[in-house]
């Protein structure tokens, strides 16, 4: 099955649903936003030194002789770095000492910055390393992860994790503390199991981050879990409240002395060869596609990148969804070009409901068919206390899979600016030109400000956004204009969160997602978590959170309230989680939910009972079980969840789900089936063969994905991957589309 058909969705969007726009008074044009813009720009004020007292630091020593990337800190530059070993526990007991030691060890050469990590444990035989595949979430393992704010700005960061078999994952830090998982860049690391517990050994090239030479210090902190124990130590951010990587919370690294080396090109071609054997067109054709992205590092801290020919056939296929509702389903980014450099394009306080830069509506169609991108290119970096973001690509014309209407070649562009204000906050700007899934063109623009406040008494914080965007399409009823603000207290024990949000009728962001237009959105979040850290009891979280959507006349059209929700946790790291949801949906016209039951216009609350048992992933074997039993429009509904989690060695992962849905409406009665299975085998960290089925019996489409990853050396990697779709009628199965697809990538810096 191909990727585009890995992912069903059972949408009927746009338009289903009336909305009213109120006067033309309120509308503004997206000139007018970027005349007030440039305006007002001038009299922002501009960044200053923080008024934060002295940090904690560490001394990086610079080397001649560098270490031996084995997973072993027996080289001479480990026995003479100095050690980091005042680490405190956030997880069980906040401020407690470690129940086990660590040290880190910091060098660096011309080249590249080094991590020796000694992890002492008294009893190694207990040690956790059950996955060995690069890009695992490390649930289940011993793990140690370090981050860097490279420019110290408190915005945006790095960070890179391993286990004690050697796994590696590395990410993006966006939005003060959000992760951003899917990011891939260019280093190693090893680890070793020994008597006295176990190390690890990271390298990672300075071309592979931006960086300001002129600053000898970053941002940055270090995190170890211990698994069995789920403790949880760290250098600092020593709230059980905050993240590892609340930037705002980092220690500084110092004794950098960097300069650029090399002319600052990087160069990866890339090719593919596929089959491909589509059984609709009674016929099979190879493709050969060679491409390249070239990225010239204008400066450490700014970097131009051009691609050619893009290709995405290795990227990971979507989770199977059959979405029963009539807005549009969101799914996360998967492909590298887009992933790279991300958080430098986040705008605002993206919501469940809408976000103003969408990337999968680049190079995807609205049925999920891939499309070609022929070339483009991208700005990326800082210059002083300033965040550039700009990114322009020309995309491929396609004939739409579902509607069959010809798309023609469309130039697609994303700028993002944002400067430091306030000392810990920033205001900036978005604009998006063009419309890739229709044939006119679109503009959207707009400003914001995100507020960071960490100087409240006992290390607490607060975060705020407010942003403001309008746009303006072909043939369009008119220019139009969405606004919001969101305001969070994320702390312990108490929690709270006023997030607001209008969406005009017309506005519309081509290249965004939105869920629904003329609307008011309002969240409001409180919540008090209770760690009592008893034989039998961990924490005790309650949160009371009302979501509510009404249009412009006050009437509610959507909700999703959690009245209450109680989260139960042992010292195993088992949960369980009930809440009572009240939801709400107003339809203005009849929708299909499936072929032959229609729903009728109406207003239609419907509460819902969810409890949801969950084991820990520190268990050879793990399991989900999950309810959600309640009304659903005229009638009811009861889904059933499940997955169990196997992991009996570092090379052999088995993940299976399966989820049942019933429902019985006045129109008709019916249930959806969805099951999946994935094998994970993992001969090494560069070397992993995953296969995933998926089945759903609404479509009785039945999909397996199997890629082979072999990384043979930093930054080059050789993908094979098969794609296979059937199609069932009874037992009867009908052969669909077949792929398969080898593709090698390479990077050389100069």
């Amino acid at each position: 099955m191909t990727k585009d058909l890995q992912v069903l969705k059972i949408d009927q969007t746009r338009g289903s649903v009336v909305r009213i726009w109120p006067a033309a008074s309120r509308r503004l044009s997206v000139r007018a936003i970027i005349g007030a813009f440039v305006l007002f720009a001038p009299f922002l004020p501009t960044a200053s030194a923080s008024g934060q007292g002295p940090r904690p630091f560490v001394q990086a020593q610079a080397v001649a002789q560098p270490p031996v990337i084995d997973g072993k800190l027996d080289d001479p530059c480990w026995q003479t770095a100095p050690a980091l070993t005042n680490f405190t526990q956030v997880l069980p007991v906040e401020g407690a000492a470690p129940t086990e030691r660590t040290e880190v060890r910091i060098v660096y050469d011309h080249d590249n910055l080094y991590i020796g990590v000694r992890c002492f444990d008294k009893e190694p035989a207990k040690i956790i390393a059950k996955q060995m595949q690069h890009d695992s979430f490390f649930q289940s393992d011993d793990t140690v992860k370090i981050a860097f704010d490279t420019f110290d700005r408190q915005r945006d960061g790095y960070f890179f994790a391993v286990n004690p078999a050697g796994a590696r994952t590395e990410g993006l830090i966006e939005n003060f503390n959000d992760e951003d998982p899917l990011w891939d860049t260019v280093w190693d690391a090893r680890a070793c199991v020994d008597a006295q517990g176990w190390t690890a050994e990271i390298v990672i090239p300075f071309s592979s981050l931006s960086f300001d030479p002129g600053h000898d210090h970053w941002g940055f902190n270090i995190e170890r879990v211990i698994r069995r124990k789920q403790e949880i130590v760290r250098w600092t951010s020593l709230a059980r409240a905050k993240w590892m990587d609340s930037l705002a919370d980092f220690g500084e690294l110092r004794g950098l002395h960097v300069e650029r080396h090399g002319v600052g090109l990087e160069l990866k071609p890339f090719a593919s060869v596929e089959y491909l054997d589509d059984a609709g067109t009674d016929g099979a054709a190879w493709r050969i596609k060679p491409g390249f992205d070239l990225t010239d590092r204008i400066t450490p801290s700014l970097t131009a990148n051009a691609t050619f020919n893009t290709d995405f056939a290795e990227a990971e296929v979507d989770q199977r969804v059959v979405n029963l509702t009539p807005y549009p389903q969101f799914y996360p980014e998967k492909r590298d070009f887009f992933l790279q450099d991300s958080s430098l394009f986040t705008f605002g306080s993206p919501s469940e409901s809408f976000s103003p830069y969408y990337s999968r509506n680049i190079g995807l169609s609205a049925s999920g068919q891939s499309i070609s991108l022929l070339a483009g290119g991208r700005l990326t970096g800082r210059v002083g206390d300033t965040s550039v973001a700009l990114l322009d690509v020309q995309q491929d014309a396609y004939t739409d899979a579902d509607s069959g209407s010809r798309i023609g070649s469309k130039n697609l562009f994303v700028g993002r600016v944002s400067t430091l204000v306030l000392d810990e906050s920033n205001a900036g700007f978005l604009i998006t030109h063009g419309n890739p899934l229709l044939q006119g063109d679109n503009t959207m623009a707009g400003p914001d400000f995100n507020y960071l406040n960490n100087r409240l008494p006992d290390g607490k914080q607060l975060v705020g956004h407010f942003w403001l965007l309008g746009s303006s399409s072909t043939g369009a009823a008119g220019d139009d204009t969405a606004f919001g603000a969101d305001i969070e207290y994320p702390n312990e024990p108490f929690i709270a969160r006023l997030s607001y949000q209008r969406i005009g009728e017309n506005f519309d962001p081509a290249l965004g997602y939105i869920e629904r237009s003329g609307t008011d959105e309002i969240i409001v979040r409180t919540g008090y978590v209770w760690r009592p850290n008893t034989a039998l009891l961990r924490s005790i979280q309650f949160d009371l959170r009302p979501y509510v959507t009404t249009d412009f006349r006050g009437r509610f059209v959507a909700e999703d309230d959690d009245l209450p929700r109680l989260n139960f946790t042992n010292p195993a790291g088992d949960q369980f989680m009930v809440s009572y949801t009240l939801h709400r949906d107003s339809l203005d016209a009849p929708y299909e939910i499936v072929p032959g039951i229609v729903v009728p216009a109406g207003n239609f609350p419907h509460g819902h009972i969810k409890p949801v048992l969950t084991t820990s992933d520190a268990r050879p074997v793990s399991a989900s079980l999950g309810l959600d039993a309640g009304h659903f429009y005229t009638g009811t509904s009861r889904d059933y969840k499940s997955t169990i989690d196997w992991r009996p060695s570092r090379f052999v992962t088995v993940d299976l789900a399966y989820e049942v849905q019933q429902l019985k409406l006045p129109q008709g009665r019916f249930n959806v089936r969805i099951g999946s299975g994935q094998l994970t085998l993992a001969l090494s960290p560069d070397l992993s063969w995953s296969t995933i089925a998926q089945y759903d019996d609404l479509s009785d489409n039945f999909g397996v994905n199997s890629r082979v990853r072999w990384t043979y050396r930093p930054g080059c990697d050789i993908f094979f991957v098969v794609d296979q779709g059937c199609q069932f009628a009874g037992w009867k199965a009908t052969r669909l589309t077949s792929t398969i697809t080898l593709k090698w990538g390479g990077t050389f810096r100069f």
